[in-house]
C-alpha cells in the first residue's frame, strides 16, 4: 500500500452550557456515527467501514470556555485496528500490516479545541484534535459542519484528508 487517505465523519452530540464560566460538560457519540477510512493504494482504491461500536454513554470532560475557543480535556476514541473491514481479505491484511497494528492495536482521536466563529456563536466551526496512529500522533484541524443545533445540544461532524506518510507509514 503505497498511501492511505483518512476521512472521518463522527457526528456526535454536544452538551455544553451556554455560560461562559462553566467548567464541565458531557458528549455522546450519536447512534447515527459512522467511521470510515477511505484510502488509495498502487493497486485499487478501497473504504475500510468501522465495525466499532462507538461509545454509548456519555463521556464527562473538563472544558475552558476563552473567547471563540473552547480547551477541552477528557474526550477521546481509542478504535481497534483489527475491528475495520475493507470489504477483501487482502486489502484488510494490507491495512492492518501497514497500521503496524500488532504492535499498535488502537488508533485513537483526542479532542483538544472546538473553535467558534465568535464568542456567541453555539455551533463550533472547527475541532484540532490529535491524531494517533502507530507510534506517532499528529495535530489536526479538522472543518465542521452543523447537523443539528439548539441551545440544549449541537451535532456535529467533520472528515479530514490524512497522508499515511504524514505518521511514518508506507
Amino acid at each position: 500500500m503505497k498511501k492511505i487517505i483518512q476521512k472521518i465523519l463522527i457526528p456526535a452530540v454536544c452538551a455544553l452550557p451556554v455560560w461562559a464560566n462553566a467548567q464541565h460538560g458531557k458528549v455522546r457519540i450519536s447512534d447515527e456515527s459512522k467511521l470510515s477510512i477511505n484510502g488509495t493504494s498502487n493497486v485499487t482504491d478501497f473504504r475500510c467501514q468501522s465495525e466499532h461500536q462507538l461509545q454509548r454513554d456519555s463521556l464527562d470532560f473538563n472544558y475552558i470556555y476563552q473567547g471563540d475557543i473552547i480547551t477541552i480535556n477528557g474526550v477521546s476514541l481509542s478504535l481497534e485496528v483489527n475491528k475495520f473491514d475493507c470489504g477483501k481479505k487482502g486489502i484488510n491484511r494490507d491495512f492492518k500490516s501497514t497500521l503496524k497494528y500488532k504492535e499498535y492495536p488502537f488508533i485513537k482521536i483526542t479532542l483538544n479545541e472546538l473553535v467558534l466563529q465568535d464568542s456567541t456563536d453555539l455551533v463550533p466551526q472547527s475541532a484540532h484534535v490529535t491524531i494517533q496512529i502507530a507510534d506517532s500522533a499528529r495535530n489536526y484541524t479538522v472543518p465542521l459542519n452543523a447537523f443539528l443545533s439548539s441551545e440544549e445540544r449541537v451535532i456535529v461532524g467533520g472528515n479530514k484528508v490524512l497522508k499515511m506518510t504524514d505518521f511514518g507509514l508506507t
